[in-house]
């Protein structure tokens, strides 16, 4: 594995020189300005050593001390800071550069030593190494000269875990949490968790963090009972335990409608909660931008509506339509839709069509007289989806797309819900938060 070693020069040389023959790297970048170049590219004796304003010795450039040689390159290996103090131009530079050589050399371990030039050099070469996660160094020594480092130095590895630990959970983590993004806010997390040193109280905080996550990124995908088990845990969390209320309903609610689904964890609300979750994860996928998957969950949750709506008030499964369950005036037409195959009769199944059909034909059904009023805007919506690619067609589902079918099934489907559910139970659902405001002191 090669070790490259990007290193800021200014000043003293003999701290380049020591750190280089400490980390003894195969490949060294030097980032100086043009004030300092003279010690990496300087013919002659361009190195002083200087006691106060005393020249006490002049030695060759730094490549020619350390014996490079060819291994050199100026066109490669130099990289020239026009002006030292603009820490822009310093990040920049230093952050194409390893960002280049992480695409061509992706097992190359890399190092950054910040210790000489400008202070804009060394804070741009040190946030660059930080962004790009390669291990920064700098070169110390008891100082008895406020200016520069002086002879008796030593390399160590600089302690930036903490930092790089708050910088992602403070800056880039709610970044990911604003755009649902849970896979790439857990990579971050388990990346800090495994590959860092850090203290107590922020290893705390990030395991919270990443169990948070985790049973949002279950939940996103329709493991409700793995999000629960992760969620429950955190529930000291005035948000998270919010969350978790509603789940427990969620389940409770898909057990109603799923019979291969444990629900033994639920907890019982209104009933229509799964349809709920629905919209809330249609919702979260249009921030996303992407429509086809958010009209997919809408189609889904206007189905399940119906099919909640027949079984819990009715006993009738649109998967499997028992006669006796109906009225006596509709057993006969609906025993027309009885499929069969060869002579043996197999089951009634009802389309989402159909199930609301049904709906309209039972007596005084809150959501049959509701769809009768607006099932053509209902037929307008479903063209959308029919003709996407997700469905029968080919014609992608675009923004505007979207808003037409969100405005007409979000606006009947919470309607019916409403119409059909005591007052009491009637709360607004919860959305996943886009921030999670979880300390290392309080995730003690």
């Amino acid at each position: 594995m090669s070790k490259i070693l990007l290193i800021t020069v200014g000043g003293s040389h003999q701290p380049i020189i020591t750190a280089i023959r400490e980390l003894q790297p195969d490949r060294i970048i030097f980032l100086c300005s043009d004030g300092s170049k003279s010690q990496v590219i300087g013919q002659g004796t361009p190195c002083e050593v200087r006691r106060g304003t005393e020249v006490v010795e002049k030695l060759p450039n730094i490549p020619t001390q350390i014996g490079l040689g060819e291994r050199f390159k100026v066109d490669k290996d130099l990289i020239l800071i026009k002006e030292p103090d603009d820490l822009s131009e310093c990040y920049l530079k230093a952050s194409s550069f390893i960002q280049n050589i992480q695409q061509e050399l992706p097992d190359a371990q890399m190092m950054a030593d910040y210790t000489g030039g400008t202070k804009s050099m060394s804070v741009g070469l040190a946030m660059a190494a930080l962004d790009y996660q390669i291990t920064v160094y700098v070169t110390t020594t008891v100082r008895t000269n406020i200016i520069k480092v002086e002879r008796g130095e030593l390399t160590g590895q600089a302690s930036v875990a903490p930092v790089l630990a708050q910088r992602t959970i403070e800056q880039f983590l709610p970044i990911f949490l604003q755009q649902y993004n849970y896979s790439a806010a857990i990579a971050q997390l388990r990346r800090l968790q495994s590959s860092m040193a850090l203290p107590s109280e922020i290893r705390q905080q990030i395991q919270t963090l990443y169990a948070c996550c985790s049973g949002l990124d279950a939940w996103d995908r329709f493991e409700h009972r793995e999000a629960l088990g992760l969620l429950e845990l955190q529930m000291r969390h005035q948000e998270i335990r919010q969350l978790a209320v509603f789940l427990k309903r969620v389940i409770n609610s898909r057990g109603q409608i799923d019979q291969k689904f444990d629900s033994d964890d639920g907890t019982e609300g209104h009933g229509y909660e799964i349809v709920q979750d629905l919209l809330l994860n249609a919702e979260r996928r249009a921030a996303q931008e992407r429509y086809d998957d958010a009209v997919g969950r809408l189609y889904r949750a206007l189905e399940l509506l119906a099919q909640i709506r027949l079984v819990k008030s009715y006993g009738i499964r649109t998967g499997d339509v028992d006669i006796q369950k109906l009225p006596e005036s509709l057993q006969n037409q609906y025993e027309q839709k009885r499929s069969s195959v060869q002579g043996v009769k197999g089951k009634i199944k009802l389309s989402l069509i159909s199930s609301y059909e049904l709906l309209t034909k039972l007596p005084d059904d809150h959501i049959g007289k509701l769809y009768q009023e607006s099932a053509n805007k209902i037929m307008n919506a479903l063209e959308v989806r029919n003709n996407s690619l997700f469905a029968h067609g080919f014609q992608a589902i675009i923004s505007s797309d979207y808003q037409k079918v969100r405005e007409v099934f979000v606006n009947f489907i919470e309607a019916a819900i409403t119409a059909v559910i005591p007052s009491k139970l009637q709360l607004k659902p919860p959305q996943f938060p886009k921030n999670l405001e979880i300390s290392s002191t309080t995730s003690k």
